[in-house]
């Protein structure tokens, strides 16, 4: 599973709107692995929030991105399946029906080195000041594989539509700021069971590094 050239090209031409128009401070770069798999994990505050995530680390580092989305995030199942996954071609979908498909598909990219992202929130949340519950798609990766998550705060305006991006980005002159923060290692539950009380934990660490990130307090599954 590559990238299509026509993918590629579409990003890498694209990389100067979106980060000129769009993006306001990156900080943390450092803390983005140079090679090697990894899990990027993010709050989701808007649709473009995942490109602008996929852009930076394609910039840095010119690595192979993927980010595990909502089989309709972009005007429904049919338009995002059928149209924007196979143009922009970095997109794992979430068919509800069959959940663990899409995990096992970021498997089979993480063994290849590359990068898999996700938003454990699993949906736009546009709170200010409190994230969503996490989901355990990220702590079961991370847990399954051995492999490290880098934590990501996202700071910028609520995209749902066309409309949203020209009066936000163009017209208010918003951009978006993203925060990347350290390397977490959760090596220590390598020769632990899978547990649904193990996931709740793995998952509370990463919320908690998100929130700090973002400055949202996260919500908690073992409290």
């Amino acid at each position: 599973m590559h990238t299509s050239i026509q993918s590629k090209w579409i990003i890498q031409s694209t990389l100067w709107i979106f980060n000129g128009f769009f993006l306001g401070k990156v900080l943390g770069k450092e803390n983005v692995p140079s090679k090697g798999a990894f899990i990027l994990a993010a709050n989701h505050v808007s649709i473009p929030d995942s490109w602008l995530l996929i852009n930076i680390l394609l910039k840095k580092h010119e690595r192979e991105v993927w980010f595990i989305s909502r089989d309709d995030i972009w005007w429904g199942t049919w338009f995002t399946s059928k149209v924007v996954s196979p143009l922009l071609g970095s997109l794992l979908l979430v068919d509800w029906r069959n959940p663990k498909q899409v995990l096992d598909q970021a498997k089979e990219i993480l063994k290849r080195g590359w990068v898999v992202g996700i938003h454990p929130e699993g949906t736009r949340n546009t709170d200010p000041k409190a994230l969503c519950l996490g989901k355990t798609g990220a702590a079961r990766l991370a847990l399954e594989t051995g492999l490290p998550v880098v934590p990501a705060g996202y700071f910028g305006p609520s995209i749902s539509t066309l409309w949203d991006v020209f009066y936000e980005f163009a017209l208010k002159r918003n951009r978006a700021k993203i925060v990347f923060g350290k390397t977490m290692d959760f090596s220590e539950y390598k020769n632990k069971e899978i547990t649904r009380d193990l996931l709740y934990e793995v998952t509370d660490k990463i919320m908690i590094e998100i929130g700090n990130l973002s400055n949202k307090k996260p919500r908690l599954h073992q409290t």
